[in-house]
């Protein structure tokens, strides 16, 4: 179900116009345009046909909210990966981030010197989708990058790097995250302490 259920049941040119106007009264846009575009592709082949063709003239919170919607249980991986290739030296730090994770999605493996090339990017959520890429195609090799992003400048990559251990079950990283527990972020306290939390419960 989406976040406004008063569009759940709209007809997909009911939604189309949904997507092109303003967001509700009071409503973030990025997230807006993410549920709308999700429900306009969960009409089946018009649906995403639409957002394919949208996508070229789309301004970034929209963009962002087709990509996400096309990477969700994608239809046809053939037409979507070069699109994501496309747009992942975008300007937008949140375009990035999302094609980043629509690869992860897509279980792109073959993108990840390009994914890896993005590991020190100003911006906090295209470092984060970096973590998260890695952590899900190479869960072997993730270890030595998430112990060094706890140490990262922002706290969203740290929070990141957190919940990666502790889904990867990397029973090895508690002392790490025990170091983190005092953070100054409280999202990023919580975050060691689900991990640590989850790890410990594989230790005994």
């Amino acid at each position: 179900m989406s976040l406004y259920p008063e569009l759940n049941h709209l007809t997909l040119k009911e939604l189309i116009e949904y997507f092109q106007g303003q967001p509700l009264e009071g409503e973030d846009a990025s997230t807006y345009y993410l549920e709308v575009a999700l429900l306009i592709k969960n009409q089946g082949d018009a649906g995403v046909d639409y957002l394919y063709k949208a996508i070229d003239a789309a301004e970034p919170d929209r963009l962002r909210g087709i990509i996400f919607a096309l990477s969700e249980s994608p239809v046809d991986k053939d037409k979507l990966r070069p699109l994501l290739i496309n747009y992942l030296h975008h300007q937008q730090p949140m375009i990035v981030a999302e094609v980043i994770d629509g690869l992860r999605k897509l279980g792109e493996k073959d993108a990840v010197e390009q994914v890896l090339a993005m590991l020190e990017h100003s911006s906090p959520y295209v470092r984060g989708s970096v973590l998260r890429f890695v952590a899900r195609l190479y869960p072997d090799k993730a270890l030595p990058l998430l112990l060094d992003k706890l140490k990262d400048s922002h706290f969203i990559v740290r929070e990141n790097a957190a919940d990666e251990l502790g889904d990867l079950g990397i029973v090895s990283a508690i002392p790490y995250l025990r170091a983190i527990l005092l953070d100054a972020h409280p999202d990023v306290r919580q975050a060691a302490q689900t991990a640590i939390q989850m790890l410990s419960s594989i230790k005994q």
